[in-house]
């Protein structure tokens, strides 16, 4: 670049001394069998500038291509490798999801459920506890709104009958009054949880659940029968039988 700028400028520099000698504009040079194009200083020098602009043009053209060109590679090689880090982190998420929900719990820990109204899901959680107790999975589950926070544990057994390790567990009136202020759905929400970590954690087959010494009786059933592992909604199925049975007799 810089070798043609002087070239260049020599021949400005000579134009313009021709002009000031005077020289004729319609004066022709022979060279021996090569002719030297008529031209005027002028002309000259003008075809020197745009020679010097239009060369100036294409270098900053091919920088701009080549500075385009190390813009997009990279561009391209990070989307890639973003989308092939986030196919890798939805398949290690795939991969441990599943582990962590069928791990055992360890010595201190707990296994709790506990759902919302917004689904018959529940959602099952490993906790740490102080020590494996009762009153430590109800304290959890009051943490969850699952039971009210004046629950209180009264008495707790456990008993082989049959081949089948049953629980009996009784709980303070503050747990009546809180199911009554219930809709029917959230009730069995609320009993799924409670019979669903007790069962869990004591490795038993049913719990039979009482307040203040008496059958729970709530605005929707009277539970005298020994709870089982269920779900929400198979408890509202029951409720839903019941009612049909109840119709029926009345009938």
């Amino acid at each position: 670049m810089k070798k043609i700028r002087k070239v260049v400028v020599s021949l400005i520099v000579t134009a313009m001394l021709l002009a000031a000698c005077g020289s004729s504009v319609g004066r022709r040079v022979d060279s021996g069998e090569i002719v030297v194009p008529e031209m005027s200083s002028e002309d000259l020098l003008v075809s020197s500038l745009e020679f010097l602009l239009q060369d100036e043009e294409d270098t900053a053209e091919k920088t701009e291509e080549n500075t385009k060109d190390d813009t997009d590679v990279p561009g391209e090689s990070n989307a890639d490798t973003d989308t092939e880090n986030e196919e890798e982190g939805r398949k290690d998420n795939a991969v441990e999801k599943p582990a962590e929900q069928e791990r055992v719990p360890k010595e201190k820990e707990a296994v709790i459920y506990y759902g919302n109204a917004g689904s018959y899901d529940l959602k099952q959680e490993i906790i740490q506890v102080e020590e494996e107790s009762a009153e430590e999975l109800l304290n959890a589950l009051a943490r969850r709104n699952i039971v009210s926070l004046d629950t209180k544990l009264l008495s707790f057994e456990e008993q082989e009958s049959d081949g089948s390790k049953v629980l009996h567990l009784e709980l303070s009136k503050a747990l009546d009054e809180y199911l009554k202020t219930m809709s029917r759905e959230a009730e069995c929400i609320i009993l799924a949880s409670v019979v669903n970590t007790f069962l869990e954690n004591y490795d038993a087959d049913s719990v039979y659940l009482v307040v203040n010494g008496k059958t729970l009786v709530t605005k929707n059933a009277e539970y005298e029968a020994a709870f089982v592992k269920c779900t929400p909604e198979e408890l509202l199925e029951r409720l839903k039988a019941s009612d049909s049975e109840n119709i029926q007799e009345e009938g």
